[in-house]
């Protein structure tokens, strides 16, 4: 498979742009009142909150990949969900937690050798994929 290994990714503008909207998407989900997204057994929230932040590493981890810069990443990944904490905090219907922001970082620290596997060159796959499809 001949993909893109090194380098900016051709579509790099709207990677961000929907990287961008998903950290929306979370934060409107973070703060809605009733998120109807539940797991229903024990630790289930902080199951969604790890599931979530390796996405979101995952995701930002595709777009840039130098190790230094994943590492300002996962910082920014980690100021993420210690905002949303705060914003619950500020908002009574919900409520912060520090549980919450450890599941953050667990997800977090799970997607960092994620990324040193093919999973680290999914966008860059579906770009390969597209201009394939597009050449025929």
């Amino acid at each position: 498979m001949d993909v893109q290994t090194s380098g900016r990714l051709r579509w790099h503008g709207a990677w961000l742009v929907l990287g961008g909207a998903i950290m929306l998407f979370v934060t409107w989900m973070a703060l809605t009142p009733d998120p109807s997204i539940t797991l229903s057994f024990t630790y289930g929230d902080k199951l969604l909150h790890a599931t979530t932040f390796c996405c979101l590493m995952g995701w930002w981890g595709n777009i840039y990949r130098s190790p230094r810069t994943r590492a300002w990443i996962a910082l920014g990944c980690l100021a993420f969900g210690v905002f949303i904490e705060f914003a619950q905090w500020l908002d009574p219907p919900r409520d912060a937690s520090g549980w919450d922001v450890l599941a953050d970082v667990i997800g977090i620290l799970v997607a960092l050798p994620l990324l040193r596997t093919p999973l680290a060159r999914v966008l860059a796959g579906i770009e390969t994929a597209v201009g394939r499809r597009r050449a025929r």
